[in-house]
């Protein structure tokens, strides 16, 4: 379960610093901020923890982390930290690309854009998403017809994503992450190889027949409320 407070966050930093070996890391992040018990633990406890981090040398630079775009405005004006980075995921990608109208607040308050998932968790796949997946079913099934249209010419609709989302103005980073060394390969060649002409005619054709439909839904708030009907369910609270 998640534990946003002071006393937790202290020592899941010390405990993650112990099982990585090493005396620092680069940024420390709170992580899905939206399944805390509210914003206010975030503001009050974890952030103010995350500061005595940075103070003790253990962190150099502080982020926060989540999927629901809102989040970060609320934090951020509220925070008694200073915020260097952000990390949203599945909100620069071909289905949803509401991060580009974040981007002017970030920009201007010098803080770092990392841009995660930009296969939306396997929703831009041929395979398609895990069976737990929160999409809602529109949203996966526009991106299996999506991918069924790429697969008719030829082309793989993550690779189209990848390339979508690299080309984006404004977003300096993108976070991907695989089990397969294959695709790590496979991502890899996508930075360097420019797309063909029939591949940009292909993804200009599903941008505007399978996602501007979309209109960027998302599916906010689905995985907090299975995450809370299990705590129910099980009848535990937050463990340490």
């Amino acid at each position: 379960m998640f534990d946003f407070s002071a006393e937790r966050t202290l020592k899941s930093v010390d405990e993650s610093l112990a099982r990585l070996g090493l005396s620092y890391v680069d940024i420390i992040q709170v992580h899905d901020m939206e399944f805390a018990p509210s914003l206010d633990v975030v503001v009050n406890e974890t952030l103010p923890a995350l500061q005595k981090v940075k103070e003790s040398g253990k962190a150099k630079f502080i982020g926060i982390t989540g999927y629901p775009l809102g989040n970060f405005r609320k934090v951020i004006e509220r925070s008694p930290v200073k915020i260097d980075t952000v990390l949203s995921y599945c909100h620069g990608s071909l289905n949803d690309n509401s991060l580009q109208d974040e981007l002017p607040y970030f920009h201007e308050r010098g803080i770092g854009v990392i841009n995660a998932s930009p296969i939306s968790m396997g929703l831009l796949s041929h395979r398609g998403p895990p069976a737990w997946h929160p999409a809602t079913q529109d949203i996966k099934e526009a991106c299996r017809q999506a991918a069924e249209y790429c697969k008719s010419k030829g082309a793989d609709i993550s690779r189209l994503a990848m390339h979508f989302t690299l080309n984006q103005q404004g977003v300096p980073t993108t976070l991907v992450s695989t089990a397969s060394q294959a695709n790590l390969d496979r991502n890899v060649r996508t930075v360097y190889e420019e797309m063909t002409s029939d591949e940009k005619e292909t993804l200009e054709y599903i941008c505007e027949r399978y996602f501007k439909p979309l209109n960027n839904k998302t599916w906010e708030g689905v995985e907090v409320e299975n995450y809370n009907k299990m705590k129910q369910g099980s009848g535990t609270g937050t463990l340490g």
